[in-house]
């Protein structure tokens, strides 16, 4: 019987694999981990978010423009895992700002959406509601998901005013 990788165990193995790629593809130096995830004290996660966490920010991060897009965020899920409300509107502002965002399922498809985006072909995978791989998007079917409005009061996913996302008018 074949055992289930964890997201924790997922998540090595793409970097493992990212620092044994480094020669090759140096870009892969600059792939880091957002440590927010975790149970904290009301006090801790306060503190943090004074600091600066946010809630739902991807698990990987490559901040390299490739393929037309200036950045990639994975959101690494296993099995049946779901992306929190907070990861879908973060996935959602990361690709209306330019930048790739992806819910990937396991450590094999995380690998080949990095090579995708780096090679510049991200947009040939069969990615589907921005998760990969595609019959994985009925995990986050976005029909019953939640507006993001934006700082001009419309939503987000049905606007092309990219000007408002800086500011409130």
């Amino acid at each position: 019987m074949e055992r289930r990788e964890s997201e924790a165990q997922a998540q090595a193995a793409v970097f493992d694999w990212a620092r044994w790629e480094q020669s090759q593809t140096p870009v892969l130096k600059a792939m880091y981990h957002a440590a927010n995830e975790g149970k904290r004290s009301t006090r801790a996660g306060a503190d943090l978010k004074r600091q600066g966490m946010k809630p739902g920010v991807c698990d990987i991060c490559l901040p390299y423009a490739a393929g037309g897009f200036n950045n990639l965020y994975i959101e690494l899920k296993v099995g049946s895992n779901k992306a929190t409300e907070e990861q879908l509107t973060f996935i959602d502002t990361i690709n209306r700002i330019g930048g790739k965002a992806v819910i990937v399922y396991g450590s094999d498809a995380a690998i080949e959406v990095i090579k995708a985006y780096l090679c510049g072909t991200i947009e040939n995978l069969d990615i589907k509601s921005d998760t990969y791989p595609a019959e994985k998007a009925k995990l986050t079917d976005r029909v019953n998901a939640k507006r993001f409005i934006g700082f001009c009061g419309t939503d987000c996913r049905a606007c092309d005013n990219m000007g408002c996302l800086g500011r409130k008018e």
